[in-house]
């Protein structure tokens, strides 16, 4: 009888640490993504401009393929479509892309840049011939410009369902410039693991030129405002 109230008292203490220590381990793991949250310069929920907050349908993106099929960046997400979802998921959803980008080992962002005319040019080169050389000589025997375009290729519909998105350079006459000027420029979410943009838009393109967006999950579409680093900087990547 002592024996088993021994082996029971045991138990019980055994049980009480592990409570405790886990515990506290939730403690010291809160206290260090709201400390990070802080020192990235994340928004409040209060002055963040997401889709979590502002937009009646939310898409949730849970992974994303992104790649270059010959002149053209495609990205296709596969996610949640969520119909006006209530406030307090919302939220939720706001503070979990906080803490998902804190967690996330890998470090990954992307960087909102915008290349010059110059270097939006050389770029669309690049992806043509794969010779940056090449675009002197052509330059020289083109009138116009080349713009870059973003173009939906599938919207979802479903709860389940794609979104496929491209991003492709347009040759634009000289004559059509003058008659509808287009900015030759291209501000874009820069992906220095892939060395691409992405063909992404919306209010991420309005954050400061330098901007990290650092990755939700693991791939370059799951970002979000939430995971701006709105005070800190960065540099243009050089093509």
């Amino acid at each position: 009888m002592i024996m088993k109230e021994a082996a029971s008292m045991r138990s019980r203490f055994i049980y009480a640490g592990v409570a405790v220590g886990a515990t506290a381990g939730l403690v010291a793991l809160g206290g260090y993504v709201s400390r990070e949250v802080q020192r990235r310069g994340y928004p409040s929920w209060e002055s963040c401009r997401c889709d979590f907050k502002r937009k009646q349908n939310v898409y949730q993106v849970w992974f994303s393929r992104h790649e270059r099929r010959g002149e053209t960046v495609v990205t296709e997400e596969r996610g949640a479509y969520l119909v006006n979802p209530a406030l307090w998921l919302r939220r939720f959803l706001h503070y979990s892309a906080q803490v998902l980008a804190v967690l996330n080992p890998g470090g990954h962002y992307v960087e909102r840049v915008v290349l010059s005319p110059q270097e939006a040019r050389q770029f669309a080169r690049l992806m043509t011939t794969g010779n940056v050389e090449d675009e002197q000589e052509e330059s020289q025997q083109e009138s116009g410009q080349i713009v870059w375009r973003r173009e939906i290729l599938h919207v979802p519909r479903y709860l389940f369902d794609a979104y496929i998105r491209r991003l492709y350079p347009a040759h634009v006459s000289q004559e059509r410039m003058e008659l509808d000027p287009h900015d030759p420029s291209l501000p874009v979410l820069w992906d220095p693991r892939t060395d691409l943009p992405l063909p992404s838009e919306g209010m991420l393109l309005q954050t400061p030129n330098g901007t990290r967006i650092d990755y939700i999950g693991w791939t370059p579409s799951q970002i979000s405002y939430c995971t701006a680093r709105l005070g800190n900087g960065g540099e243009i990547p050089r093509i």
